[in-house]
């Protein structure tokens, strides 16, 4: 098999069929199999994927759990089912928008046998607010290296990215808070990460996401999770840059804490800030130590309103 479309989706029901239709428009000289776990939605994505299944025999394999296990376990299930040299990766409520996508992206990876993954421009829709707006091109430029992908926010959106079917999923994944960037990561360890400059995907942003159904203050935690095993299982590789993120993570915990007048918990992170990236704090010496003087009763939060009030930065420099 030269191509596994690799999919999950949960409670998917108002998206799951353009996206599968986008799938099933793909022309190309290869066969390519749709992997599809289900992951025992509570509306009717389950019924609308058996039913395309049934429609196309021998072109879906699915995963049909009798609970829900959640995406990362799903995500181990359905990668175990994938045969093919590629791997095209998709989420039901995203979509592709050209008919020729996986035939450019195998061919550029026929063609370019150093990369690992290529990933592409996308469409990004906003279905809470109407707000549309494409990808730009990555500041990386056309090759992705992982220093990158460590600026502290993911660049790739999920629809537009093939890869080589080169990386097992590590014991450690399902214990993880997330999977696209860890995919990326290990896959950056073993050759070049490349961009195609072409708008070939929809991604979708709205409530019900794993990301944004989620609050801020618990995304970041997440992603303190996230870089503290990476680091170990990249062997501190990248712990430079891995710091960085801490020290902006930490920050924004303090601010978010000190709001909520948690002051035990912001006085913990603030232990954990002065541990972590030097230049990060030489930079912000003033802020953090308006910071320390309101923990300490010394200022008001009220006369520092405009700071505690910043919103999160997730990409660090």
């Amino acid at each position: 098999m030269k191509v596994s479309v690799w999919m999950t989706a949960y409670n998917h029901g108002k998206y799951i069929s353009a996206c599968l239709d986008s799938v099933l428009n793909q022309k190309t000289d290869f066969d390519f199999e749709i992997v599809l776990g289900e992951d025992c939605s509570t509306d009717n994505t389950r019924e609308i994927v058996r039913e395309y299944a049934g429609k196309y025999p021998g072109k879906f394999k699915l995963f049909l759990p009798e609970k829900n296990i959640g995406m990362m376990e799903m995500d181990v299930a359905t990668h175990g089912l994938c045969t093919g040299e590629y791997l095209a990766l998709l989420n039901g409520d995203d979509y592709w928008t050209d008919e020729n996508k996986l035939q450019i992206q195998v061919d550029f990876l026929e063609e370019n046998k150093d990369a690992v993954m290529c990933y592409h421009k996308a469409l990004v829709i906003n279905d809470d607010t109407g707000y549309e707006f494409e990808t730009v091109y990555p500041e990386s430029g056309e090759e992705l290296t992982a220093e990158f992908l460590l600026k502290g926010y993911n660049p790739v959106m999920t629809p537009t990215v093939m890869v080589r079917n080169v990386v097992s999923i590590p014991e450690f994944y399902s214990g993880m808070p997330y999977g696209d960037m860890l995919l990326y990561l290990l896959l950056s360890q073993k050759g070049k990460l490349r961009y195609i400059d072409r708008l070939m995907s929809v991604y979708r942003i709205h409530s019900n996401g794993q990301w944004q159904g989620e609050t801020v203050y618990n995304n970041i935690l997440k992603d303190l999770k996230f870089y503290e095993v990476m680091n170990k299982e990249l062997n501190f590789k990248y712990d430079d840059s891995i710091r960085k993120i801490f020290a902006q993570r930490y920050f924004d915990l303090i601010l978010a804490d000190i709001k909520n007048n948690n002051k035990e918990s912001a006085l913990n992170y603030m232990n954990k800030l002065e541990q972590t990236d030097k230049e990060f704090l030489d930079k912000n010496t003033d802020d953090i130590n308006i910071l320390k003087n309101i923990l300490n009763d010394a200022e008001s939060m009220e006369v520092h309103a405009e700071l505690l009030n910043r919103e999160p930065k997730w990409k660090v420099y």
